[in-house]
């Protein structure tokens, strides 16, 4: 009981982490679109950690090569939707919408994974999830707002909208597909074949956009921002949100997401000389209510995604 707990607990602090990790990711985008074209970032994003873990990569397609036989459309599949689809769509989509606009479409992402959850997996969310999710939706909004619900009203919504609504739905189909096809690959080796096959999924539209508006300036910053978007929110984050899925579920999984926004407001204080405002801790504590809410449902619960064994 004490071991399942610790996992718990371990868990929710990979998720926090990678939160915070994505919200980085966001701000990295927003600061070089102009710089560094979408589909670029997307190819190198992947591309340096497909280098830096060949050698694992390697070792785990040889010992688990019977199990990729045997299940080679699941991982196929796996792998276009995380590494090949999700943030390629989501850097394209930050080309033609704004930062809110990208912000109130993503704050539904722990929706569709409860919506997935229930078509794919038939797991009905609980009252405490339930509760969690209304709370965690009211605090992202309340931030996003700034606390003046008239700022919805003012929001049009465009194309780029549109791809996040794509970008947003294959990363929750993602999130109940692991789950729903239990591999007997362990999360790190699952990782990087993952990774390893997703990346030449990007490779023909990095291609076509190097053809048609050219490259980019390998300047200071812009190395500086592929190294990190090729590192913590790419393998650190996956690795730590697909342990989240295989732990708590993708139910409760889905709602971390909903501390992006709060990490970005605090990120931009220091980064862009943003300060506090109220409205900052009314949304953040609803969005820490919603969690705890959420998980105080599922603690007792075993897991039941087997990603390994």
């Amino acid at each position: 009981m004490r071991e399942a707990l610790n996992a718990r607990h371990l868990a929710m602090a990979g998720l926090v982490l990678t939160t915070l990790f994505w919200a980085g990711n966001a701000l990295v985008a927003r600061a070089t679109h102009e710089s560094i074209p979408p589909f670029a970032l997307s190819f190198w994003r992947w591309f340096i950690p497909t280098i830096y873990l060949l050698p694992f990569t390697l070792k785990a397609i040889s010992r688990y090569r019977d199990e990729l036989k045997k299940h080679w459309i699941e991982v196929i599949a796996l792998a276009f939707f995380s590494v090949g689809a999700y943030n390629t769509i989501l850097y394209l989509a930050a080309q033609s919408t704004g930062a809110i606009n990208i912000a109130l479409v993503s704050s539904t992402m722990p929706l569709m994974i409860v919506l997935f959850s229930a078509l794919i997996l038939r797991e009905l969310p609980g009252r405490m999830q339930l509760i969690g999710l209304i709370a965690a939706f009211c605090g992202v909004i309340v931030i996003l707002t700034r606390a003046n619900p008239e700022r919805l009203t003012n929001v049009a919504f465009n194309r780029g909208d549109l791809l996040m609504v794509l970008s947003i739905s294959s990363w929750a189909l993602y999130s109940v597909l692991i789950k729903r096809w239990p591999l007997n690959i362990p999360l790190f080796p699952l990782l990087c074949i993952l990774i390893t096959l997703g990346t030449p999924m990007i490779f023909p539209f990095y291609l076509w956009e190097l053809n048609t508006e050219g490259g980019f300036d390998l300047t200071s910053g812009n190395v500086a921002a592929l190294l990190y978007v090729g590192t913590l929110p790419s393998v650190a984050a996956y690795f730590l949100w697909n342990n989240g899925i295989k732990t708590l579920g993708p139910g409760t999984t889905g709602l971390f997401a909903y501390l992006i926004p709060v990490f970005s407001a605090l990120i931009a204080v220091p980064a862009l000389g943003e300060t506090i405002e109220p409205y900052h801790a009314i949304g953040g504590a609803f969005v820490l209510v919603g969690l705890i809410a959420s998980s105080w449902q599922n603690r007792t619960r075993k897991p039941t995604c087997r990603t390994g064994p």
